[in-house]
């Protein structure tokens, strides 16, 4: 559920702009610019504003021993660099990292910031909107096709068929309804769980005040926002390498 008040949609409407939870009802007036002007287009362009922000003033003043923002941002991205060599194949990892390692630590940010946006009244979290989460989970699905491509060539497609040739016209359909499931599980799974967070906070606020009811589930919310960071990060990571690996 998306908060009634929305600070950067009122600042647009004032300012003569679509934008709005109707935004749909402008596009015969305004087209494509509604569109983009959606609450969650707008909170997720925001989002992407702070992550820049972070990386300007992280790195403006660069020093031999970190500290301050420096230190945090060098800590994480450490982290992510270090959780996706462990979790790609030994043998391509050097090939993988240079273009995996930027897409994982992208997802990272953009996904826990969005998460954690929700939480701050007045704001909702992008990920709270199918359109957002599928998006993501496009991108990873069709760049863990492109890399098994890359890798494998038409053998790739060898994968979807199974071992044993008699095993084709059960393995095969298996294997679609598998990579299908994918994008369900990816998208649903993060915007399911921001979703009822969002609801549930909705309904806490009106049933026992502003202040003291909706806390616990703010509480959950800053862990659900991490957790689920952390499993769309690594079902990507599990997803680029599988597509890579050579299966016996």
């Amino acid at each position: 559920m998306e908060h009634p008040i929305l600070f950067l949609t009122l600042i647009l409407e004032k300012l003569g702009l679509p934008s709005g939870f109707h935004y749909y009802e402008h596009a015969d007036k305004y087209g494509v610019l509604a569109v983009l002007l959606a609450p969650h287009m707008v909170h997720s362009y925001f989002v992407i504003l702070l992550i820049l922000l972070l990386a300007i003033f992280g790195t403006r003043k660069s020093e031999f021993i970190p500290s301050g923002v420096q230190n945090l941002l060098e800590i994480a991205i450490d982290s992510i660099y270090n959780f996706c060599k462990q979790n790609l194949p030994h043998d391509k990892v050097d090939e993988l990292m240079p273009t995996v390692f930027p897409l994982i630590t992208a997802y990272a940010f953009y996904i826990l910031f969005c998460n954690l946006l929700g939480l701050i009244p007045g704001f909702m979290s992008p990920t709270a909107n199918i359109n957002v989460t599928l998006g993501l989970t496009l991108i990873t699905i069709v760049y863990y096709h492109y890399l098994g491509l890359k890798y494998k060539g038409l053998a790739y497609f060898k994968d979807f068929l199974g071992p044993i040739p008699w095993l084709i016209p059960l393995m095969l359909p298996a294997e679609i309804f598998s990579h299908v499931g994918r994008i369900l599980s990816l998208s649903f799974r993060l915007f399911g769980n921001l979703l009822s967070k969002e609801i549930l906070l909705g309904i806490l606020t009106m049933l026992g005040g502003k202040f003291f009811a909706p806390l616990p589930v703010m509480i959950l919310g800053v862990a659900v926002g991490f957790i689920q960071t952390f499993i769309f990060v690594l079902l990507s990571l599990v997803y680029f390498a599988g597509a890579v690996e050579e299966h016996h």
